[in-house]
């Protein structure tokens, strides 16, 4: 394997001075020599449109974090090299202030937790979400930041140097590299995503006829020539173009017979296995009865009839009988599971189902508990009387009859007038506003001191 490796450093801030002319010269210097990096980097690409996009993005954070272009997108304030600060490295690498990033995800987690009382859920963590203010991508509690750290994760509390980029430790990044290719980032810490790999190995193409070095980043390439892959009929091969993933269904037609051989006609090869409408009726193992199956293939097997045989309720066993000859009745109790699931049938032993309805008189209460009454097994038992339980909202009563505890919420229209003091809520009756702000102020930690 050919093992070739590019380092690329982020440039190198330059320190402040007095001098307004020395400033713009070592702006100007380091710009250049971050153009010719990623000028000699995006050439390694070639025309691999994925990588020069990657690169593109790294440099324009590396832009924003050395010019101090950077804001908060929570408070819109600028983010100065020496704020502690948190970047999203789930997708959008988008950098926050610390104390910002605590803040939305604490009170966003708190109001995960009102909307799951009111749903009489249990909040747990894995329920408690905060999201990324910018690409939305969900984190849990735990998940909120306590510690500033680095943009590779490997430092905590980053000095802050005028030559080193801000927030970066300035050692090699060092995170594993997109499409899982085995390699880390050779880049100096820096914000934004890592770029493709930019080792070469030697690989083959999706169907495996040419063998090439490519980027190991983008060793997956097709040699533009005919697949030839075996498909999965074991018949014919694959016509397509040297593709990733599996190849297509194989196309073919052909005359196919169905699975019981009655019915052949014409159809593609990957769908060349299937049933008729007919039923099979081929003579059973015993000669004398056929088979009630569908289509099927293959051996229909013994008549279920043969060997030991019991009467219908199952109570008495019946050896030596025919297959042809009707077992009769043992005249016990049938004893069966009636589908009330509690009683059993009580006729004799009986050919055919058993009753659906089961008859037993038995005592039931009604659903809420305040009444009961002897009637059959199958009927369902209700009262009259109303649920005087205040449904969700704290106002209104449930009024349901025989309520089983299980109140719906209120169908009732709020009407109360909201802040502006000119119009009215026309939501459905809820509580008011100040149980979520008491349990906000009561469940939202400090942040003083972050």
């Amino acid at each position: 394997m050919i093992s070739t490796s590019t380092t690329l450093a982020p440039p190198l801030s330059p320190p402040s001075s007095d001098s307004d002319s020395d400033s713009s010269s070592h702006r100007h210097h380091h710009s250049d020599l971050s153009s010719t990096i990623f000028k000699s980097y995006l050439e390694l690409s070639g025309d691999h449109h994925n990588q020069k996009h990657d690169l593109i993005k790294i440099q324009a954070f590396l832009t924003s974090s050395r010019s101090g272009a950077l804001s908060c997108l929570i408070c819109l304030e600028r983010i100065r090299p020496s704020d502690p600060t948190w970047s999203c490295s789930s997708r959008c690498f988008a950098v926050f202030h610390l104390h910002c990033i605590q803040s939305w995800g604490v009170q966003s987690s708190n109001l995960a937790a009102v909307r799951a009382i009111t749903r009489a859920a249990t909040p747990n963590d894995s329920s408690l979400l905060w999201h990324c203010p910018k690409c939305r991508i969900e984190y849990s509690k735990s998940q909120i930041p306590k510690t500033y750290y680095c943009f590779c994760g490997k430092l905590p509390d980053p000095p802050h140097d005028p030559w080193v980029l801000p927030h970066s430790c300035g050692e090699i990044c060092g995170r594993p590299l997109m499409y899982n290719c085995g390699h880390n980032c050779l880049l100096l810490c820096h914000p934004g995503p890592c770029p493709s790999c930019p080792k070469l190995v030697k690989s083959k193409c999706f169907c495996g006829a040419v063998e090439d070095v490519k980027r190991c980043g983008f060793k997956n390439f097709s040699c533009n020539g005919v697949c030839k892959k075996m498909l999965d009929c074991n018949t014919h091969r694959c016509n397509e173009i040297c593709h990733e993933d599996d190849c297509p269904p194989c196309k073919a037609k052909g005359m196919f017979k169905c699975q019981c051989g009655k019915v052949e006609m014409k159809r593609e090869c990957f769908d060349r296995v299937f049933r008729c409408e007919n039923p099979c009726e081929k003579l059973l193992g015993c000669g004398r009865h056929k088979c009630e199956k569908g289509c099927h293939e293959g051996d229909c097997g013994d008549c279920p009839l043969q060997g030991k045989r019991t009467c219908p309720c199952g109570k008495k066993v019946y050896e030596g009988i025919a297959c042809d000859v009707v077992v009769s009745v043992c005249g016990a109790t049938c004893g069966k599971m009636l589908s009330c699931g509690f009683h059993r049938c009580p006729e004799r032993c009986h050919r055919g189902p058993c009753i659906e309805t089961c008859r037993v008189v038995i005592t039931k209460s009604c659903r809420c508990g305040s009444y009961k009454k002897q009637v059959p097994c199958h009927q369902d038992m209700t009262c009259e009387r109303k649920c005087q339980k205040l449904r969700d909202c704290g106002k209104h009563a449930c009024k349901r009859r025989c309520c089983d505890g299980d109140c719906p919420p209120c169908s009732e229209m709020c009407d109360r007038k909201l802040r502006c003091r000119n119009h009215k809520c026309p939501a459905p009756c809820h509580r008011s506003d100040i149980v979520l702000s008491v349990f906000l102020s009561s469940n939202s930690p400090s942040l003083n001191g972050r």
